[in-house]
């Protein structure tokens, strides 16, 4: 099992990501705890430094590509070394496409979810590279293995940053970089709050989350959870488009 010393970790404000932070915070790790709100990452790094860990601020809104990638090699210089970063921020609608608008529902998504995502994992590799070690972490989704209806745009950038993850693991294995692509299913945080409508398996944030650690600590290639909801959908990867169709069309989203 990896430990490690300093880790950068992107959309550590609420749900899954602030979890993980306070999870590796209480293993030793000190934390960079990267997101927009401000309020919320003052009070995540007031609760890892009251329980005797250590963390810092980063505020920081990913889809500004440039301020990520200046973010990440700042504190690889103040911290003397990052060896663990996490494309952790994400965003996400239920919406159909027929509802959606290019600027309200696709475009912030793609920025959040891609840009942001691929941004943070290239800076973290820069500044791994020189080391010749380090683990590089993209949060994707059980959602990147199948389209599901009414979540075109978070399918899409959530399979594109799963595809992009397994790039970067066959370019970087020689480099000896670890690169984990976590696909959670449903999990019970503030952004699926708003979501009126069936989550199957909804699984709560700390659950989850000792499943994402453990598989990081272990380097492993893909950590997926729960892990019934997850070979379901592998299942439906090789599922005809028509018997996909079919199913698919009856689950309400």
């Amino acid at each position: 099992m990896t430990t490690f010393s300093n880790a950068f970790i992107t959309g550590a404000s609420s749900g899954i990501g602030r979890a993980i932070a306070r999870d590796f915070a209480a293993k030793g790790t000190r934390v960079i705890a990267a997101a927009r709100r401000e309020p919320e990452l003052q009070s995540l790094v007031e609760e890892i430094r009251a329980a005797g860990g250590r963390a810092d601020i980063c505020v920081l809104d990913v889809a500004d590509t440039d301020a990520v990638i200046a973010a990440i090699h700042q504190w690889e210089e103040t911290t003397g070394g990052l060896d663990l970063v996490i494309a952790n921020a994400g965003l996400g609608k239920i919406r159909a496409a027929h509802k959606s608008t290019w600027k309200d529902d696709i475009e912030p998504v793609l920025r959040v979810n891609i840009l942001g995502a691929f941004a943070t994992l290239m800076a973290g590799m820069e500044v791994m590279i020189p080391r010749g070690k380090g683990t590089l972490v993209g949060i994707s989704s059980l959602a990147s293995m199948r389209g599901l209806p009414k979540s075109g745009a978070y399918s899409a950038s959530k399979a594109a940053l799963a595809t992009f993850l397994e790039t970067l693991r066959l370019d970087l294995g020689r480099k000896g970089l670890t690169v984990v692509d976590v696909r959670p299913g449903f999990v019970d945080t503030a952004m699926t709050s708003q979501n009126k409508t069936y989550m199957p398996m909804l699984m709560k944030v700390d659950d989850a989350v000792r499943a994402v650690v453990r598989g990081i600590e272990r380097g492993d290639a893909i950590v997926t959870c729960p892990r019934t909801l997850a070979a379901f959908m592998s299942m439906t990867e090789s599922m005809p488009d028509a018997l996909y169709r079919a199913i698919a069309s009856r689950v309400r989203f």
